[in-house]
């Protein structure tokens, strides 16, 4: 029996991170779904929710009034978050250029933000954003041709990190990794999640998001059962200077996996009735992700009960091994040393220990709609 629970921990976690690439591969080869992109020019909103974003507001405007878009088929609505800091301030020098200002008070967070905002976009297309991403000149053409097909409900651009933390280093490595996946996933038309800094959907599609959900989340699935295909465009990029605190990306991986939990929960529904493909997607991407940490707590005690065996010890070995170059990391890390064979193991531990504090979040009932975003000053 403890050999069974063993190895079964230990199947479905190289089944989420090694297996479902290998068979969302085999997927493809046998039920591709092509599309069609053309330079068209519909009409769009970009939303920007923002609380206390004065240290990047002045260059997010910048960016966002400088995109290659018709500006006569380009709105941007600044949606402000009961912002206590010189946000407003600084947004209100921009009205004469364009920019609209939405106010929401009392504070309600991102998604309450967005409920707000979206009935007075005018744009057919609605691309959301964040106040510290970036977005290169034609991100928004890159995104919207992808719209020329008419099947196409959802299109996730590229985010890109800049970072020379240790932290920083690990995320571009796992966003390498999810970048291959959504490659495959949008040649299904079937993107699981997209990235909350650059995605857009057809405003016709859009419902309204319970507060504390995440957006990025939800949108797609509902998107999906109604029939619409949901693709990546890697050409259509954004800049975002990774969390430089271990402490804030530790902190935003856990209201991710919580907001992402209490998703799943509440459009259980929507997410079982969205097909076979869907439902496999959402298990081996998504759902054994979140119990990792716990998956690898299960394996190392019954990996103690059985060291009669060389194997097992060798396993043990291994283990302990890879939790102290996790370990090594992280002392490391604080002392600004960067080196990749302990960075590596330190931001695995670091995400699966938040996506199982995420858990337990979730399952206490702790889950806010308010954001408290990393530090994003800009250099």
């Amino acid at each position: 029996m403890i050999q069974l629970i063993f190895w079964f921990t230990l199947i479905l976690i190289i089944l989420s991170y090694f297996g479902y690439p290998v068979i969302l591969t085999l997927f493809v080869s046998f039920k591709k779904r092509p599309y069609k992109k053309e330079n068209i020019e519909p009409s769009v909103t970009l939303l920007i929710p923002a609380h206390n974003e004065e240290a990047v507001i002045q260059e997010k405007i910048e960016n966002s009034l400088s995109l290659d878009y018709p500006k006569d088929k380009f709105e941007i609505l600044l949606i402000l978050d009961e912002c206590t800091d010189r946000t407003k301030e600084i947004a209100e020098r921009y009205i004469n250029r364009g920019i609209m200002i939405i106010e929401q008070k009392p504070r309600k967070g991102k998604i309450a933000a967005l409920n707000l905002a979206i009935p007075q976009a005018k744009g057919e297309i609605l691309v959301f954003t964040d106040a510290n991403s970036m977005y290169e000149k034609d991100a928004i053409r890159k995104l919207v041709r992808n719209f020329a097909d008419e099947k196409v409900g959802c299109v996730c651009g590229e985010l890109k990190y800049v970072s020379e933390s240790s932290v920083g280093e690990g995320e571009n490595l796992y966003w390498k990794y999810e970048k291959f996946l959504k490659t495959k996933e949008s040649q299904l038309q079937s993107l699981l999640v997209v990235n909350g800094s650059i995605y857009a959907i057809r405003k016709k599609l859009y419902e309204p998001v319970e507060e504390t959900l995440a957006d990025d989340f939800v949108n797609p699935m509902r998107i999906a059962k109604k029939g619409y295909g949901l693709v990546y465009e890697p050409e259509a990029i954004a800049v975002e200077k990774a969390a430089e605190s271990t402490k804030d990306e530790f902190n935003r991986k856990i209201r991710i996996t919580s907001q992402g939990l209490k998703a799943s929960f509440v459009i259980c529904g929507t997410i079982l009735s969205s097909g076979l493909l869907r439902i496999f997607q959402f298990i081996f991407h998504k759902f054994i992700r979140w119990l990792v940490l716990l998956f690898l707590i299960i394996i190392f005690v019954s990996n103690l009960f059985l060291l009669g065996h060389w194997f097992y010890q060798v396993t043990l070995f291994g283990q302990i091994s890879f939790y102290l170059f996790a370990l090594i990391g992280y002392l490391l890390q604080e002392k600004g040393t960067k080196i990749k064979i302990f960075n590596i193991p330190f931001y695995f531990c670091m995400v699966n220990l938040a996506s199982l504090i995420g858990f337990l979040k979730f399952l206490s009932g702790g889950i806010k709609g308010t954001w408290e975003k990393a530090e994003t000053t800009r250099k």
